[in-house]
């Protein structure tokens, strides 16, 4: 295995109570005022706004490799994302947290992916997907569960895959959204995020698989500090 050095993890010593300390480049973690990931209190948040976004995913391939202290999956094919309030931002890759870091009314869904947006300029949009646990009507991941663990194990492993990652997010769309920022170092803000409302399922031994790599992997929830979240229909 190939070590890289990283400079936190979710230990004692580097988990997420420390980032803020770590080095000036993510003291943000510890001084700001609009981090991530929240609870989302259905009966605080501002209601039924129409959804003003598109979806413009297919099947494509991915390259799968271990990034920090996760892994991350990274699309060849450049021309797909989402259009949201009027902006277009390309999909640039997604991860997961186990267990997931968004919280709804202080339930604590197995799995969150995190499907993360950008556009040339920098400005980022992560859209969230949750999971439940069930055998049955499960997304098909096809050898993305067993290439988890295979690439979190060694920074040089790579594998390629192909999946269109609308299987990993249900049917009917609705979401809530809020300003907040990344959820691991450096936690800088500005950040939209779209959280979806309704999960999918896994199967437990694919649940099994991802947790091999990146169990306990999840930053406590933030203070909104005032923020809106909206919810949109």
């Amino acid at each position: 295995m190939t070590k890289e050095k990283v400079l936190w993890g979710y230990d004692e010593k580097t988990g997420p109570e420390m980032w803020g300390h770590i080095c000036s480049d993510f003291e943000i973690a510890h001084t700001g005022k609009a981090q991530s990931p929240v609870d989302i209190e259905q009966a605080d948040v501002v209601k039924l706004k129409p959804s003003t976004m598109k979806f413009y995913y297919k099947e494509t391939d991915y390259t799968i490799r271990r990034i920090e202290q996760s892994v991350h999956v990274f699309p060849h094919d450049k021309e797909q994302g989402l259009r949201f309030n009027g902006e277009y931002y390309p999909l640039v890759s997604f991860h997961a947290h186990i267990p997931a870091e968004h919280l709804l009314d202080g339930y604590v869904y197995p799995i969150e992916w995190h499907f993360v947006h950008e556009k040339p300029d920098g400005t980022t949009l992560v859209m969230s997907a949750w999971m439940e646990i069930d055998n049955t009507n499960n997304v098909e991941f096809k050898d993305l569960p067993t290439y988890f663990p295979e690439v979190f194990a060694d920074f040089e492993t790579e594998r390629e895959i192909t999946l269109d990652v609308n299987e990993f997010m249900p049917e009917e769309r609705v979401f809530y959204t809020y300003q907040g920022s990344r959820t691991t170092p450096p936690t800088v803000e500005g950040v939209t995020w779209i959280v979806l409302k309704n999960a999918k399922t896994l199967g437990q031994e694919d649940f099994t698989e991802f947790e091999k790599a990146i169990g306990n992997t999840s930053r406590p929830v933030q203070d909104l500090n005032g923020r809106e979240i909206t919810f949109y229909n």
